[in-house]
């Protein structure tokens, strides 16, 4: 464990004799020789701006060592209007774990994501995944609902005795199990994880492209981690993270994409382009603004689906704005589908999205990464039906072809780069249809599939090369390392 260090004063240190984890005072530290890379818990007793605790964050990030609270926090913590919204983000959870608490008032005690009782632990994770610190309290009020007054660091010099044990024995295992650095002489130079989730039926990536990934980052200078939610999982252990698990704005793939942000990671998929991407009415106005040839489409809402339903042009299409992967999207041949559909999706949205249905044998994908085609696919419609996923029929999928990008239509490419690259820089999938020579784009999708066999049809293990050599040039540029 002598990767991991903790900063304490000496009166404390002796808590830590049998945990195996190196301990030091502030003043040693900020003294130390700093060529080894370590994690750093700073369990300075003064931690306010200037004080020697603060100066230990400040200079561990300069060090490029990963510090538990870094000074961002630390400030971050003295402001009431990031504290209300890590009560928004928080704000169901927080609602259902306190339900039975008969008081107006509690306080949470957090120490490495963990309280003294069991029962609040997915509470205490949830918040420490945010906020980032060893140990802290959150002091949260009910009137009509639970929130957060203020959120307060603690120092391990002010928790009783039986608070400073389970701490210690918090951190030992906290330790033990994300013991993720590597040996200096290790060949690899940065941490990379991969968000997975084992159950999900249809993920983005399938088991043989996942081996393909680890293999190319690994020759690229990446030790890698396959990495669940359900784990806990701090994405701040991580030089980078990639999300290869369906996003979603409302999941926890968007919120660990923030927090790894938050944190100075490289990541892909990126909170904005999840933002974007995600929502087919930004996706519409954005498209309307590039003047990009596209369906017909309008947004409505329920009172204006209800005075023009009568005139919309049938069949047609219509989507939730967060649907993904041919979910949330139906199809209307009659009024009364079109009606029904509608009023099935108004119970769970404000807005939806009625396109012109422009039926092809299949779709163009054009695959993007910091604005560079990465490959090129025809996904052709499943059998029998309209869509490339038949989700009535256990998602079932049609074929696939990958091309040489060079011998694809021009305008294709040209539509496809000019949508992405209003997104960002990052990791895309461009839908378009091509109906008698011309080109109209469907929509923009963070998070795409990319599978053994079918995307890297054409190019093969350099499709994983080259994102793997993307994640290391965007590495080096946030460590400053130009190797």
């Amino acid at each position: 464990m002598n990767q991991h260090l903790v900063v304490i004063e000496k009166k404390h240190q002796s808590y830590f004799e049998n945990s195996q984890i190196q301990c030091i005072t502030p003043m040693a530290y900020l003294l130390e020789d700093t060529k080894t890379k370590k994690k750093v818990y700073n369990l300075s007793s003064q931690l306010g701006y200037q004080d020697l605790g603060y100066y230990v964050s400040l200079l561990a990030a300069a060090r490029n060592h990963k510090v538990l609270p870094s000074v961002q926090t630390i400030q971050d913590l003295k402001d009431r209007r990031i504290q209300k919204l890590y009560s928004e983000e928080l704000h169901e959870l927080i609602q259902t774990k306190l339900k039975k608490i008969k008081s107006d008032t509690f306080e949470l005690s957090i120490y490495f994501g963990k309280n003294l009782t069991e029962s609040y632990n997915k509470l205490a994770w949830n918040f420490y995944r945010i906020i980032q610190a060893p140990l802290f309290r959150v002091y949260l009020k009910r009137e009509n609902e639970w929130t957060i007054q203020r959120i307060k660091l603690l120092s391990f010099e002010s928790l009783i005795e039986s608070h400073k044990l389970f701490c210690v024995d918090q951190l030992t295992h906290y330790v033990r199990a994300n013991k993720k650095f590597i040996p200096p002489k290790s060949k690899y130079y940065f941490d990379l994880a991969i968000l997975i989730d084992k159950e999900e039926k249809s993920p983005p990536s399938d088991e043989e492209a996942l081996k393909k990934f680890i293999s190319a980052f690994r020759d690229n200078g990446f030790q890698v981690y396959l990495i669940e939610a359900k784990e806990m999982v701090n994405v701040s252990e991580y030089d980078a993270l990639f999300i290869r698990e369906t996003t979603n704005v409302k999941h926890h793939t968007y919120r660990l994409a923030a927090q790894a942000a938050k944190e100075g990671l490289v990541v892909i998929d990126d909170p904005e382009s999840i933002l974007k991407c995600s929502n087919k009415i930004f996706l519409e106005q954005l498209l309307e603004r590039l003047h990009v040839k596209r369906p017909v489409a309008k947004i409505y809402d329920s009172k204006l689906f209800n005075q023009h339903a009568k005139n919309i042009a049938l069949p047609c299409i219509i989507k939730k704005p967060d649907s993904a992967f041919s979910m949330g999207v139906y199809k209307a041949k009659t009024f009364e589908q079109l009606e029904s559909r509608a009023q099935e999706l108004f119970k769970s949205t404000d807005l939806i999205l009625v396109q012109e249905y422009l039926p092809s044998e299949y779709d163009w994908r054009v695959g993007i990464l910091g604005g560079e085609v990465l490959y090129v696919c025809k996904y052709y419609m499943a059998d029998g039906h309209w869509q490339i996923i038949n989700n009535d029929k256990n998602q079932e999928e049609g074929n696939s072809a990958a091309l040489d990008p060079t011998k694809v239509n021009h305008e294709v490419i040209k539509t496809a780069l000019k949508a992405a690259n209003a997104i960002g820089d990052g990791l895309y999938g461009v839908d378009l249809k091509e109906i008698d020579g011309e080109v109209y784009l469907i929509e923009v999708n963070d998070n795409p599939s990319i599978e053994s066999g079918v995307e890297d049809e054409f190019i093969g293990d350099e499709l994983y090369d080259k994102i793997a050599k993307h994640f290391l040039k965007l590495c080096q540029k946030k460590k400053g390392n130009h190797e």
